[in-house]
């Protein structure tokens, strides 16, 4: 009878310790990332994909983002315990076009907004900018114009900058 007293005490015990796994839900906000579109330079109101991108960091381009053929780009993440990053955007990706672009995001830290346990705090930023590093006359820049259409950013619904080429 003390055995399975004991047995039943144990089992108690290890399931009152117990949580639930806390997993962060599909389709909850969390932490914004930046949405950038392309668009064509000589008609500005039409689309214009980008073959062969790469997006990485700079300071590490080996860790790159991703490489697709696209004309918008919604998986740039900001780092909320900096105010700047920076990114290389090379477009035809070891063909024979291949050209980089760096381009430095500011921006200001909004507010850290708890979510819950499994998803913790939602970081908004305020006051985007962006500019692209000039290459000067012996190589040319194929991000020909940056413009800031929502300078904050606090969800991923909505374009954040646009960028021409």
């Amino acid at each position: 009878m003390l055995k399975k007293t004991l047995i039943l005490l144990t089992i108690i015990a290890l399931y009152a310790g117990c949580t639930r796994d806390d997993i962060c839900p599909e389709g909850t906000p969390t932490t914004p990332r930046l949405i950038i579109k392309f668009m064509d330079l000589s008609n500005p109101a039409e689309v214009k994909f980008v073959t062969n991108l790469k997006v990485a960091l700079t300071s590490n381009e080996d860790d790159e983002i991703f490489t697709v053929r696209t004309d918008t780009i919604y998986e740039i993440p900001l780092n909320p315990s900096l105010t700047s990053v920076q990114y290389t955007f090379t477009k035809d990706f070891e063909g024979e076009d291949e050209n980089s672009d760096n381009i430095r995001f500011n921006y200001g830290i909004g507010e850290d907004v708890y979510i819950n346990r499994a998803c913790a705090f939602k970081t908004t930023y305020t006051d985007l900018g962006a500019m692209v590093r000039n290459e000067g006359a012996a190589n040319t820049n194929w991000m020909l114009n940056v413009e800031i259409t929502n300078d904050l950013i606090e969800n991923e619904d909505i374009t954040h900058i646009t960028v021409f080429h």
